[in-house]
């Protein structure tokens, strides 16, 4: 009988599942908002606006965000982990990438949802 023990020894399945849903739902996003777009004709500023103010868009967009950023976090964490051989200069570099990535999913909502 194998037991699992979650004593700092990570399998990489959680991350590898993580990134396959948000891939997966990145990928169903791109496809929602191309046919919603061509089915509109013209793309301008108004198709934008209308599009974006409904609510159920932004949810969808902010879930968009957090699953890209989720993807991204995952992936580049395995990248530093992988080729920055230096512990305290990967520790810096995660939380740095972590922390551009966070404020990106702040700064996004505030334009979808305006706030001040």
């Amino acid at each position: 009988m194998i037991i699992l023990s979650n004593s700092g020894m990570k399998s990489g399945l959680r991350e590898w599942i993580l990134q396959r849903f948000t891939a997966i739902y990145i990928g169903f996003y791109f496809l929602f908002l191309f046919f919603s777009l061509k089915l509109n004709g013209e793309v301008n500023y108004l198709v934008f606006s209308n599009l974006f103010s409904c609510f159920y868009f932004k949810v969808f967009s902010i879930l968009f965000v957090f699953s890209l950023v989720l993807h991204s976090s995952i992936g580049i964490g395995i990248i530093v982990t992988d080729y920055i051989k230096g512990t305290f200069s990967r520790v810096f570099l995660d939380f740095l990438i972590n922390f551009v990535l966070l404020s990106y999913v702040f700064f996004i909502m505030q334009i979808l949802w305006g706030f001040k």
